[in-house]
């Protein structure tokens, strides 16, 4: 496996599932872990691309495009990309509008995340999307988010793991992603939370999945960045 840059695309075919929040968390993650990290928003809401203007300049700085669906084959091109390890591309609910230009970075994308709630009525409408992909032999996870303590998911996990691959770390319900997300911040810049290295073993499964036991060679090179508590 070369330097090429990695593109992860989050997407999950419903609204609701935590897309963004994840997409962010995960970025921030890979930031602090010495990749080189960039966002793309194709999303008309633009969440992603309001939280990167107010990323503070005391933690990692992830440089970000909002990109219209019209120009999303910018995406595609590594000249345009180049220097960076990580694309990571949030994209709209509604894909089916873009049939073309999404199948077109499903081609390009070296992991397709599936956030999704544990809840069967989310799990049944993310559930053809992963098989889909499945049989399309796209590389894919999904990931449950927003799980509430002592709630048995079980059942949930076991109808997903028969629709595709899910993550064995899940995401909790912190109404802290929140708070953090509408300073620029992810919980990964937060010392000392919870949602930390919560977030920290996603991405480590994650890493695990697009580079598998070879990084990069500027992260083995570089130091992990320092976190320092945030304004």
């Amino acid at each position: 496996m070369g330097d090429d840059m990695k593109r992860l695309l989050f997407s999950a075919g419903k609204g609701g599932v935590g897309k963004t929040t994840l997409c962010r968390n995960l970025a921030a993650a890979a930031a602090y872990g010495g990749l080189r990290v960039v966002t793309a928003d194709l999303d008309p809401q633009a969440t992603l691309t309001i939280w990167s203007r107010r990323r503070p300049k005391t933690v990692p700085a992830i440089p970000h495009f909002k990109v219209a669906w019209s120009e999303a084959d910018a995406l595609l091109d590594d000249g345009e990309l180049e220097g960076f390890d990580a694309l990571f591309i949030d994209t709209p609910p509604s894909i089916e509008t873009q049939p073309a230009a999404f199948q077109a970075l499903l081609g390009r994308a070296d992991l397709v995340v599936v956030p999704t709630r544990a809840t069967f009525d989310d799990a049944e409408s993310v559930a053809p999307f992963l098989k889909h992909l499945r049989e399309e032999q796209r590389p894919a996870v999904a990931v449950l988010n927003f799980v509430k303590p002592r709630v048995n998911v079980n059942a949930v996990k076991s109808f997903l793991l028969d629709a595709g691959e899910l993550c064995p770390v899940e995401v909790a319900d912190r109404t802290d992603y929140a708070r953090a997300g509408a300073k620029g911040l992810g919980l990964v810049d937060v010392p000392g939370h919870a949602g930390l290295d919560e977030m920290q073993a996603v991405w480590s499964y994650v890493r695990g999945k697009v580079w598998g036991r070879e990084l990069p060679k500027r992260q083995i090179a570089g130091k992990e960045k320092k976190r320092v508590p945030a304004a």
